[in-house]
């Protein structure tokens, strides 16, 4: 079925991991206090489904038991609350009042201080036991086995076309995918696919597996973009992300042309947004971090080789910009999230003076002609491949925002993450080794260059963790993300360190004057009203 008919959509399930694939279409499309029922069988894949879209709009390895037992299983989600409601063994249909359900009713909606309906996210199975109790259903997803096999049907209806349509969209890209990989000679009688951790754009990833060699699938999806920030440009336009796939296999050729340690890429459909790439596999900077491996070191020692061997090159003529204008809208986004979270406005006049501040540190950052700007080396998007020599060792990923600017961005992307602790003495030994490497080899540099590089770094570090800053309380707010709270400190105490360099003296005298006490209370920042 195509967006556009009204019937109901039926699905063919020949697996488990198709009936999870339709589970995380309708996680992705369900608003908070949409209510689905699933209908079927015992053990006809009722739990199956609402496991795998529990799981898409949670931690990927979330437990959820069947809530058989104890009827209500209730869970915290990027949408809101969520209950899942087994009904099996209701045997009266009033018994739903007991359970508190029929609070959840169109007529008892709330709504929180941004006027986002706060009702919860219902999955019911059984909900006939609960007939004329429960409120119209806004899907239903009616599964039933198809002989003896494993394959499933999936009859799903919805209260509104429009609802119904967002599902069929998502079936008829399915189906481009599948011909996609069947094309790449991954086809899905050869191989598996597995769902893995993603960011947060409207990109999805999944690991493809057959016999002993694997692959990553990108499946970027074009989505909408968002309100104009400035001069009527929204403010992925403004800050230059990418927005196709396009971009992303262009940048990555241009890298792997340097000889950088990028995925190859085995196939691609830029239009579609298919790009099936080489499995780098899982050992980031960040997991080796946290169990302090003996690697370590040599990760970071690669790691800056692999960005003074970028930066000998000269930045591509197709890359965008890295300017004031770039900086001063990423820093906006402190004055945006990150000072409301604290009670503290800006004013207009404030915040134009902000701008303008920015437009000119970012003049003190660009002494040196451009290099490739990947915007995201840091601890997420760098695994560790021991089996390849020197830099190679250092896989990058999540190259699409690229831009063409300073080169000390990427170099304190590295030694100020912010997910991970770098030591003092870690930042100072690799910055040393990096400038050394860089300056002290050239014979005709001029005097005071790698001066001017450390002065760089203090001012970029500032930019991009008061950037950071205000984008970890956007995913906590907005997106309802809690955990990147527990960065917040750790990015408050880089923007100190950096505040500290002389030339950072304006945005200090700025946040003296406006916000004296942005630094307070970075652990618990609380919706912006």
């Amino acid at each position: 079925m195509e967006p556009g008919d009204h019937s109901d959509l039926v699905i063919a399930a020949d697996n488990e991991f198709a009936l999870q694939r339709c589970a995380c279409w309708l996680a992705e499309i369900c608003q908070p206090g949409d209510l689905f029922f699933l209908t079927g069988e015992l053990g006809v894949g009722k739990t199956t489904l609402a496991r795998a879209f529990i799981q898409a709009l949670t931690d990927g390895d979330t437990v959820v038991p069947s809530p058989s037992f104890t009827l209500v299983q209730p869970y915290d989600t990027a949408k809101g609350s969520l209950l899942h409601v087994d009904l099996y063994r209701i045997s009266q249909p009033d018994e739903v009042y007991e359970l508190g359900l029929t609070d959840h009713q169109p007529d008892n909606q709330k709504y929180n201080q941004n006027g986002h309906q706060s009702e919860p996210i219902m999955l019911v199975e059984w909900p006939e036991n609960g007939e004329n109790v429960l409120r119209q259903s806004d899907f239903t997803v009616a599964i039933t086995q198809i002989g003896t096999s494993d394959q499933r049907q999936l009859r799903i209806t919805a209260k509104t076309p429009a609802r119904l349509d967002a599902v069929a969209a998502m079936y008829a890209r399915e189906t481009r995918l599948v011909t996609f990989l069947a094309a790449t000679g991954w086809a899905a009688g050869d191989a598996t696919r597995r769902q893995i951790a993603g960011d947060a754009s409207t990109r999805r990833y999944e690991r493809v597996e057959r016999a002993h060699e694997t692959a990553v699938l990108m499946d970027w999806r074009a989505g909408p973009d968002g309100p104009p920030v400035v001069d009527g440009q929204s403010y992925s336009q403004r800050a230059h992300l990418a927005e196709s796939a396009d971009a992303y296999c262009r940048i990555s050729r241009y890298l792997g042309d340097c000889a950088m340690s990028v995925p190859q890429i085995y196939k691609a459909d830029e239009h579609a947004g298919f790009v099936l790439l080489e499995d780098l596999g899982t050992r980031t900077l960040e997991a080796m971090a946290h169990e302090n491996d003996d690697d370590l070191p040599a990760f970071y020692l690669e790691a800056v080789e692999a960005l003074l061997h970028l930066h000998g090159h000269r930045a591509p003529d197709f890359l965008k910009p890295y300017d004031g204008a770039v900086m001063a809208v990423e820093t906006s986004l402190f004055l945006d999230w990150y000072l409301p979270s604290l009670g503290i406005e800006t004013s207009p006049p404030a915040r134009q003076q902000w701008m303008d501040m920015w437009h000119a540190l970012a003049g003190l950052s660009d002494s040196e002609p451009p290099v490739c700007v990947l915007r995201d080396f840091h601890s997420v998007n760098l695994l560790w491949q021991p089996h390849k020599q020197g830099r190679f060792r250092v896989g990058v990923i999540d190259v699409q925002d690229a831009l063409a600017g300073p080169a000390a961005y990427d170099i304190v992307s590295l030694l100020q993450d912010a997910r991970i602790d770098v030591p003092g003495t870690l930042f100072d030994r690799y910055l040393d080794h990096y400038v050394r490497r860089r300056f002290d080899a050239e014979t005709n540099v001029e005097a005071g260059a790698a001066g001017r590089f450390r002065e760089a770094c203090a001012l970029l570090g500032l930019q991009r963790n008061l950037k950071i800053a205000g984008i970890f309380v956007r995913l906590a707010v907005r997106d309802n993300k809690p955990h990147y709270r527990a960065h917040l400190s750790r990015i408050s105490n880089y923007i100190e360190a950096n505040l500290a360099h002389e030339a950072a003296a304006p945005v200090r005298r700025w946040l003296e004057t406006h916000a004296p006490n942005w630094a307070e209370r970075v652990n618990d920042p609380q919706e912006p009203a």
